[in-house]
């Protein structure tokens, strides 16, 4: 009975690996093609958004961010049966966010609202991903975790600069920032072991 239980959990451990990879897989591969099909994006545009202003980058825009979310979905359920379950609300309100900020995308060029409210919703998602970050670096003190926050940190504040007029490194500042989640999110779930229903009751 042990051994099968052993096996479950390294199944899950397996499963649960195989969806957090995927997610930033298919986060930053179409987003590397698209940096090369419209290079004038990272250097001259300002965000990230912009690939979904042309034909070419507007697919893989939305497949990147759709399929980033659907996978952190998956590791979001998944971690409800570790000792991590009460992060799973709020990798799931990560993902709402993102995809609000992705639909938020398209109508922002019709007028100042939708602008503004597409440019709120950015500082919403990095707020998100910034304390749901925090939280599991406290909460598991792994040293590349504490890494990953400071990247990330670093990253907001090159956003936060560039949304201010200080400078014009948005792009950066979100990719710098994504990274730095992303190494949070490896470094604190990766290796998280399924618990048995009778420890999740006594929990």
């Amino acid at each position: 009975m042990a051994e099968a239980s052993r096996v479950a959990h390294a199944h899950e451990r397996s499963r649960l690996r195989r969806d957090l990879a995927a997610s930033q897989i298919l986060l930053y591969g179409p987003l590397l093609v698209c940096a090369l099909l419209k290079p004038g994006v990272t250097f001259h545009e300002g965000g990230i958004s912009n690939y979904g202003n042309y034909l070419e980058t507007a697919p893989l825009y939305i497949v990147a961010f759709v399929a980033n979310a659907g996978f952190l979905w998956a590791v979001a359920r998944a971690i409800a049966a570790t000792a991590l379950r009460h992060f799973t609300r709020p990798l799931i309100a990560v993902c709402v966010v993102e995809l609000l900020v992705l639909v938020s995308t398209f109508p922002r060029h019709f007028s100042f609202t939708f602008s503004y409210i597409h440019d709120y919703l950015g500082v919403v998602q990095f707020a998100v991903e910034f304390l749901l970050a925090g939280a599991l670096v406290l909460r598991r003190r792994r040293a590349m975790a504490g890494v990953g926050l400071a990247v990330e940190f670093a990253g907001s504040l090159i956003g936060l600069l560039s949304a201010l007029k200080v400078d014009h490194l948005l792009f950066w500042g979100q990719v710098i920032g994504s990274l730095g989640f992303s190494v949070v999110l490896w470094s604190t779930l990766a290796d998280l072991t399924t618990v048995d229903r009778a420890t999740r009751i006594t929990a």
